[in-house]
């Protein structure tokens, strides 16, 4: 009887010297590992901090602004203020320059801020170490207001455009102090007018006399008196028949009864 003939065995697989080498380094490393090695600690959970127990959030109230009323006027530039809050001010108002005392437009300045300022309440818009601005109670600015009225001149040291083209508009258009007398100068007195000549009213000449005027009646001349005289004529005819006719007063014979007409010829005809 045949037995069965043995499978042909499969060569042996042969790993070179260098990777035998790594491999039984990476063996015994690993090894080491699991022998010597400890796991890393778990992390414990942190606890979340606790919060202090809020407290209670007050709110404080916003203070109302200060408002103002115009306690006394010194000049239309400089005022004193009493606040609402109790405050006492006196402040110079910005940009202007006005007259005062017996200066030009002074009477007229004066009296145009006591009608704007007096008793009134302001509010404060521009406060500086300079001055302030005040506001109207109708929202107006009174600096811009004056300047624009020609109460008052342009300080010298304002940049404010508003205020230049509110005075440069009255001096072009000769308002308040830019018109005559004052002319724009408020550091003097208004100058004194010059007197103008009186002038006579002529006498009209005497009208001419019209037609409708009676003419005055004629003088006449008092008869001369008589001269005595021895010469006597009864009348005309007996004149005539003496042949002297006509008789002229003064001649001998000559008497008012004989000259009819009175005209100083005795029996003419």
């Amino acid at each position: 009887m045949h037995s069965t003939p043995a499978p042909p065995s499969r060569p042996k697989l042969k790993f070179p010297t260098w990777l035998t080498v790594v491999l039984s380094v990476f063996a015994v490393l690993f090894i080491l590992g699991a022998v010597f090695g400890k796991p890393a600690p778990t992390p414990e959970p942190v606890a979340a901090p606790i919060a202090p127990p809020s407290s209670p959030v007050t709110t404080s109230a916003t203070p109302a602004p200060v408002t103002y009323t115009v306690d006394k006027i010194t000049d239309a530039a400089n005022v004193e203020l009493t606040g609402s809050d109790g405050s006492h001010r006196a402040v110079r108002i910005l940009g202007l320059e006005v007259a005062t005392g017996n200066n030009c437009y002074a009477s007229e300045t004066a009296l145009w801020a006591n009608n704007k300022l007096a008793g009134a309440a302001v509010k404060i818009t521009t406060d500086t170490t300079d001055g302030v601005a005040l506001a109207l109670s109708d929202g107006t600015d009174y600096a811009t207001a004056t300047l624009s009225a020609g109460y008052a001149r342009l300080a010298s040291n304002v940049i404010s455009d508003s205020l230049r083209n509110a005075a440069n508009a009255a001096q072009q258009a000769a308002t308040g102090l830019w018109a005559e007398p004052c002319k724009g100068v408020i550091t003097a007195p208004a100058p004194t007018p010059t007197p103008t000549a009186v002038q006579e009213t002529p006498v009209p000449p005497p009208a001419p006399r019209t037609s409708e005027q009676a003419a005055p009646p004629p003088v006449e001349d008092a008869p001369e008196p008589e001269q005595p005289s021895g010469v006597y004529y009864k009348n005309c005819a007996a004149a005539k028949a003496a042949g002297v006719t006509p008789l002229h007063r003064g001649d001998p014979g000559y008497r008012p009864a004989l000259d009819r007409d009175g005209d100083g010829v005795a029996c003419e005809r």
